[in-house]
């Protein structure tokens, strides 16, 4: 079986689970504090379970790697940032900051998904056997 089969699914699991706890954070937090720190303090959460779930158990590495971490802590502050950003601009346009931050929960999956694939977990290239 290849190494990255059934990876989307284990992504989508395993971040459901960063999602319901970080979500949940998030939404106690928004009714206690600006979106700023809200967000933030949410993300610490996220990034912290979410380094470690999302190498070990969904792009199964090894070894978590020094690289990887700063490279995953670059990610979660711009995911932080966007989802900030996301907040407030839909808020201005008349959404509670509740809704909103629901709303992007898609977005900045995709979004983390991607950049964690390509650049965060990334596989080294295996060269083709010749026969």
């Amino acid at each position: 079986m290849l190494k990255g089969s059934g990876r989307k699914r284990r992504f989508l699991g395993y971040g459901a689970v960063n999602v319901l706890v970080t979500n949940a954070a998030l939404q106690g937090l928004l009714l206690v504090m600006g979106t700023g720190l809200a967000t933030f303090l949410s993300q610490l959460l996220n990034v912290g379970l979410g380094f470690v779930l999302y190498g070990k158990r969904v792009f199964r590495v090894e070894r978590l790697q020094k690289r990887s971490a700063m490279s995953y802590a670059v990610m979660a502050l711009c995911l932080w940032w966007c989802n900030w950003a996301g907040i407030s601009v839909l808020a201005r346009w008349g959404l509670s900051r509740n809704l909103a931050a629901l709303l992007l929960i898609p977005v900045l999956a995709a979004l983390s998904y991607t950049v964690q694939k390509l650049v965060v977990f990334r596989q080294p290239a295996v060269e083709p056997v010749l026969k």
